[in-house]
Order: C-alpha cells, then sequence, then structure tokens
C-alpha cells in the first residue's frame, strides 16, 4: 500500500522498539486504550493483545479497513476519522490510556487539543519527533510549549528511537514521551487565553532578558520575586504566574 507523504506516515516497523513502548505504557489486562494513527497496525497488535479494548482513530480510510478485517473480534474498534477536527464527545477518555506514533506534521496540534480539552485520561504515550519532546520538557530550558502543557500535565522523555527502526526512514530522530495529567495549576487554568497571549509575548524574544518583554508589556517598573536579567527559557512557571496575576493587577 503506498504511503502518503502529506499524512505523515513514517511507520515504525522495529519489534524492539514496539515492545519497548508497550513495556513501557503500563497496560494492563483491564486497561480500556485509545489509539491515535495506527496506520498499518504495526503497534496495534501488541496493544491489542495487553489490554481490555481498544479503540482506533486513523485518517486513512484504506488502513480503517485494513485493520477493521483484521482485529474484527477481538474487542477492536476503529474509527475513520481525523482527531484534530473530530467530536471529542464520541468518545469516553475517561481513565484510559492514549497512544501513538503521531505524524510529525501535527503532534504538537494533537497533544495540546488532548490537555486543553482536559479528558481525564489515565496518561499518554506517544511517539514524536525528538527535537519537539524536547521543546515539551520543563527540565532542559523552558519553552512557550513546556510553559503551556505544564499547565495541564507533566510529559516526560521515555527513550530515543533511531530513524533506522521506520519505514520509510525519517531525517530525525524520535522520542517516546508519557504524558500524565495532574490538577496541581487547575485555578489559572480559568485564565489561560490571557496565560497563552502573556507566554506569547514572553518568548518573542527568547534569548533576551525578560526585563525586555516584561517592559513590552507594561510590567517594566515592577518588583518580581525573580531575577529580571534571566532568560525566559531560565525561568519557572511560578514566575510566569507572577507575571500573569501583576498584568491582572494592572489592568
Amino acid at each position: 500500500m503506498k504511503l502518503k507523504k502529506s499524512l505523515g506516515q513514517n511507520f515504525l516497523k522495529d519489534s524492539f522498539f514496539l515492545e519497548k513502548i508497550i513495556q513501557f505504557s503500563q497496560i494492563q489486562e483491564s486497561d480500556d486504550v485509545i489509539e491515535i494513527g495506527p496506520g498499518d497496525g504495526a503497534l496495534t497488535q501488541f496493544i491489542i493483545k495487553k489490554s481490555n479494548t481498544l479503540s482506533a482513530i486513523e485518517i486513512d480510510y484504506r488502513f480503517c479497513e485494513k485493520l477493521k478485517k483484521q482485529y474484527e473480534n477481538q474487542g477492536f474498534e476503529i474509527s475513520n476519522a481525523d482527531f484534530l477536527k473530530m467530536d471529542l464527545n464520541h468518545f469516553n477518555f475517561e481513565n484510559k490510556i492514549i497512544m501513538g506514533n503521531l505524524p510529525y506534521n501535527v503532534s504538537s496540534q494533537i497533544i495540546f487539543r488532548i490537555i486543553e480539552s482536559e479528558l481525564n485520561f489515565k496518561h499518554c504515550i506517544f511517539l514524536i519527533q525528538k527535537e519537539l519532546a524536547n521543546r515539551f520538557i520543563t527540565n532542559q530550558r523552558a519553552s512557550k510549549i513546556s510553559i503551556q502543557s505544564l499547565l495541564f500535565c507533566d510529559i516526560e522523555p521515555l527513550f530515543d528511537i533511531p530513524p533506522d527502526a521506520f519505514e520509510p526512514k525519517p531525517k530525525v530522530n524520535s522520542t517516546v514521551i508519557k504524558i500524565t495529567p495532574h490538577s496541581k495549576y487547575k485555578s489559572y487554568r480559568l485564565k489561560y487565553d490571557l496565560f497563552q497571549k502573556l507566554l506569547s509575548a514572553c518568548f518573542a524574544n527568547p534569548r533576551k532578558k525578560i526585563s525586555s518583554a516584561l517592559k513590552n508589556i507594561g510590567l517594566g517598573d515592577v518588583a518580581f520575586s525573580f531575577d529580571i536579567n534571566k532568560r525566559p527559557e531560565e525561568l519557572e512557571i511560578n514566575n510566569f504566574f507572577e507575571i500573569l496575576t501583576l498584568y491582572e493587577n494592572k489592568l
């Protein structure tokens, strides 16, 4: 079956890494799993063996038909849909494990749609581009998307996968990540739209001192508890909450 480059179809073929993903996913026999973009079913076959049920969402009709026939009467169902456009109310995500080898071109959009929708999932195990994974990880250097995602969840890298493990072979390395939802900062989610705008302003020039961004949003003469000579990438989420609170007080 000819793969569609427009859908970012790079399929993981190495059974060592497929089994390693299953091992790190911590699927129990009682778990219900949702797989986004199963493609040719390389990971699907391993999930079905471990889980109670598996619901898949696949944009390519050809693979939907193939997998539907292949796993009939095995606790498997598949929807032919674009995850970014579908009505998420059609699925029950409550306490489920969400998995997928995500297309590189829409990985961040899929991740943010899941976490911003507050679906009460158990955890996610996703395979994404290594460069994007690094931007999501806050223990390196903070980025707009690492702080934004931390409002909803913890994201940790599990292990890397080289290009040779895929078909066709991508030009970049990949990383398996785990996303675990939390409610630590739930009160700030009510101000999410404003928080996003402030993060965009703060990270407009990430290599400059945060004092420059603070001046641009009218907080140049305000006293902060953190060092304003630091760069935005050196700050923690609580520093950005402080900026949010003081900005609101100015309104």
